[in-house]
């Protein structure tokens, strides 16, 4: 088990990894963490793995919220730029769901800045 004073150092990684996340949303609270980060997170991995995610997929890494909740925080993601709808698949029929190069520079810039003070404090 890890002694308290690492667990200090890491619960204040913790915590500068949320307020850096309010800081690159602006602090906007219908952005709030726990709602958007499995969304935000999953998606840009899904597209840099090239295998982006259908609106339905979206939906399901969100870990609260009704489907319509769920659908809504997508629809407001779009709305505000960060992510878009496209449609693919063999017939075209198919709507994923992908980050703008916006969410995608945002996303970059928080794991960025969250990763070094990570490093700087548990070194």
């Amino acid at each position: 088990m890890a002694d308290e004073d690492m667990l200090r150092r890491w619960m204040a990684v913790l915590v500068d990894y949320a307020v850096d996340w309010d800081r690159t949303f602006e602090s906007r609270p219908d952005y709030f963490t726990q709602e958007y980060w499995y969304l935000f997170a999953g998606c840009l991995t899904q597209h840099w793995n090239g295998t982006p995610l259908t609106v339905s997929a979206a939906c399901q890494v969100m870990k609260s919220g009704s489907n319509r909740t769920r659908e809504d925080r997508i629809k407001r993601a779009v709305m505000d730029g960060y992510l878009e709808k496209r449609r693919g698949g063999d017939d075209g029929r198919t709507l994923y769901v992908v980050p703008t190069p916006r969410l995608e520079a945002l996303m970059r810039g928080h794991l960025s800045r969250t990763l070094d003070n990570a490093r700087k404090a548990l070194a």
